[in-house]
């Protein structure tokens, strides 16, 4: 089919126009009529063609499949297929000025050892790429009045230059079935435009699951344990050293509980203006929102500074959501200089009919009655600690055969619902004002992302008892429970955090590409420096494998271990546990194991002590002693 280059320009210049990108159009338009004039040609090897069709790939992958993580199905289909023309315009180009003509087998990997004939035709792009840009051009188009008159004009010129010799016979059907074609697209479009959000909203019902109740206004016992059974990444925390763990971010705080159900109010949500910042950031939070909404988990005594995500709202309790957020969520907290600390409410010592009676049937609890706030709240704490267990696994739950009285009075074995649930309503029956808050137990650090991993697993209730004036944190659940998930976490999960990272980083990659006054600027250097590093990965594996046995291994050795040590100091202070002035490393690793548990694990607190005893050995020989 015959594409001459000033069809393809023409192309160019209306998608440009359709999709908002006039000057881009209109750059790429020029190129491809006055590169070939320029005299410029390519000598380009088989090995040279098959590099640039693996980096025009990797640019349509990074294009669509960053698009569809920072915007979701179908906006983001719709625009990763839209910036194809693109992505794909070096390759065009590259036809135009090599001398060496592309083959079958320079764009697909199976033909590329092929022997078979077919695998060296020539392959054209001109036409394709046409074909490529006028539907990028359509799914992208603003409404417009022209738009789709030029575009019936191109695809019109197109045929006509592609009728077969002679040409001058049958222009008048040729014309009457154009007029024809052009009446009918004509009243195809109008259609499509009226479907086409209603077809983008059933997309989204059916691809993806949504909440049921997005703003946190209710909870169920039970509702947790179903979400702690999947191991998916919500939330990527990094706080300011020293870090906390574990640390307790906020997303729902509920005071009336009837029929095993909890109910915030829902009439308490207000404004929330961006604050400035105010020294060191507190916490940095990486997550995403759904549909424009989002509950930004919040530790007590916290408020936001920095880009707000969407319109913010936090009620009086302190539990933040935003609406109209954007697809990736990056919210920035800072510490308030003074934590607020509302009032109770009737609410707070409400209880459900019945339940006033169970606290005598609990005699270890009924002598509690008479003592002071803190210390019926110290009472019932060690109550739960030498008397209950944690499970996840209740074979009766989801029948509705477990309810609070047989958790405390038979079973005394639950998750961190029941100790919640439990908790709260014995502090209300012992007098003291108490809430039921649900959230995330941030516990989790990962070496490669250098940061604190938030799970669905993660998901954890609690208590909040005011006492002695002020209202305090109070979780009862056994401190083993984040260990008794662990262990039940499958073995591919290392791979999936991976993913999860990759994909996280091609989505903020393309959201920045977006937010671009250069986007293809950007998208060249970014597939230019992937390029860039998967052949210095291969230069330093060449490298590392030549000079393997070269050279003293004494020393090879010892250069090893330190760059090791080094790490770790680095690694370790990012955490607030940073090696001292004139501390040993056997004395720094030993004050680690002591403060750093907690965060690091005992595997991890193992291997850095197998780490700094490999260097003294290196270092003073197998006699070093402590």
């Amino acid at each position: 089919m015959t594409t001459p280059a000033w069809l393809q320009a023409a192309g160019l210049v209306l998608w440009g126009f359709a999709t908002g990108q006039d000057a881009l159009g209109i750059l790429l338009a020029l190129t491809r009529l006055l590169a070939p004039a320029s005299g410029l040609r390519l000598t380009l090897t088989d090995r040279d063609l098959n590099r640039a069709v693996d980096l025009s790939a990797l640019a349509v992958l990074l294009t669509v499949g960053g698009f569809l993580l920072a915007q979701g199905l179908p906006k983001g289909l719709l625009a990763g297929t839209g910036w194809l023309p693109a992505a794909l315009f070096p390759l065009l180009l590259l036809e135009a000025l090599s001398e060496t003509r592309l083959r079958l087998r320079h764009l697909a990997l199976t033909l590329r050892r092929s022997t078979h004939p077919d695998a060296d035709h020539v392959a054209k792009l001109s036409a394709p790429y046409l074909a490529m840009t006028m539907l990028s051009a359509s799914a992208l188009a603003k409404p417009s009045p022209w738009f789709f008159w030029a575009l019936a004009t191109v695809m019109l010129t197109w045929l006509l230059l592609a009728r077969p010799s002679p040409r001058g016979k049958g222009l008048a059907a040729f014309a009457l079935a154009s007029l024809l074609a052009v009446a009918v697209g004509y009243g195809a479009s109008v259609g499509l435009q009226r479907g086409q959000l209603a077809l983008q909203e059933w997309g989204i019902d059916i691809l993806f699951d949504t909440d049921a109740d997005p703003y946190q206004s209710q909870t169920r016992i039970g509702d947790l344990g179903r979400v702690k059974l999947s191991d998916r990444i919500l939330w990527r925390v990094e706080q300011a050293p020293p870090a906390v763990a574990p640390l307790l971010l906020r997303s729902g705080v509920f005071t009336r509980y009837a029929n095993g159900a909890w109910v915030a109010r829902q009439d308490s949500f207000a404004p929330l203006l961006a604050a400035p910042a105010k020294g060191q950031p507190w916490l940095k939070l990486h997550g995403q929102s759904r549909k424009g909404v989002a509950i930004i988990p919040v530790p007590v005594g916290a408020e936001h500074i920095g880009a707000a995500p969407g319109i913010l709202q936090r009620n009086a309790y302190g539990v933040v959501r935003a609406d109209e957020a954007p697809p990736l969520v990056d919210v920035v907290v800072a510490r308030e200089a003074v934590a607020a600390s509302s009032k109770p409410e009737a609410a707070d010592l409400s209880l459900p009919s019945g339940f006033a009676d169970l606290l005598l049937r609990l005699p270890e609890l009924a002598t509690l009655t008479n003592r002071s706030e803190r210390e019926r709240l110290m009472g019932l704490q060690d109550w739960f600690a030498g008397h209950f267990r944690y499970t996840l696994f209740l074979g009766d739950e989801q029948r509705g055969g477990r309810d609070i009285e047989r958790f405390l009075l038979t079973d005394r074995a639950g998750h961190c619902e029941y100790f919640a649930t439990a908790t709260v309503l014995l502090l209300r029956a012992l007098g003291i004002p108490a809430r039921y808050v649900t959230g995330y137990s941030v516990q989790e650090y990962s070496r490669l992302e250098k940061a604190f991993l938030v799970r669905q697993r993660h998901a954890h209730a609690w208590s909040e008892a005011f006492v002695d004036g002020q209202w305090i944190e109070v979780d009862t659940t056994p401190s083993t429970w984040l260990t008794v998930e662990e262990d039940a976490a499958p073995f591919w999960r290392p791979l999936s955090d991976l993913l999860s990272f990759a994909w996280r980083r091609f989505a903020e990659l393309q959201r920045d590409m977006a937010a671009s006054e250069h986007p293809v600027t950007a998208l060249a250097l970014a597939t230019l420096l992937a390029w860039l590093t998967l052949r210095r990965a291969g230069q330093i594996r060449k490298s590392s494998g030549k000079n393997s046995g070269a050279g003293d291994p004494a020393k090879v050795v010892l250069s090893e271990e330190i760059r090791s040590f080094r790490a770790l100091e680095h690694e370790f202070a990012v955490l607030g546990l940073g090696r001292r002035l004139s501390e040993t490393p056997r004395a720094w690793i030993a004050r680690v194991d002591r403060e750093g548990r907690s965060i690091l694990g005992a595997p991890r607190i193992a291997s850095a002590c197998d780490l700094i005893e490999a260097l003294y050995r290196n270092r003073y020989g197998s006699a070093a002693k402590q």
